[in-house]
């Protein structure tokens, strides 16, 4: 082996969920996709986490993975292929943006570009 393989193991973390009533500030740095769970298949969106209530050190790399509406429109918006501007626009907002994750007290998401 030379001295410039590197190995690595493990899994990146998942963001803790959003405590009702809070936001959490992060930046898209993946491409979406599905993954199987223990509580089925959820959308899979690899972040950088720059502010959020259960952190206390931050920023840090890992998936937001989710079964919420607004994680559902991300995923299909990111990989539906249209040659449009809109999707143009959109692909460049989210690889470039710092986005606000709020929970509201229902327990629905709602994301705003920052």
């Amino acid at each position: 082996m030379s001295g410039k393989d590197k190995f690595s193991f493990g899994s990146e973390p998942n963001m803790r969920e959003v405590p009702p009533s809070e936001s959490a500030k992060l930046k898209f740095n993946g491409i979406p996709k599905m993954v199987e769970t223990e509580w089925g298949e959820k959308y899979s969106l690899p972040i950088t986490l720059i502010s959020h209530p259960s952190y206390d050190t931050l920023p840090i790399n890992c998936n937001w993975e989710s079964k919420c509406m607004v994680a559902k429109e991300l995923y299909h918006t990111y990989t539906d292929k249209k040659d449009t501007k809109e999707y143009e626009a959109f692909h460049a907002a989210y690889n470039n943006s710092t986005w606000n994750l709020t929970r509201f007290d229902n327990g629905a998401y709602w994301i705003d570009q920052l």
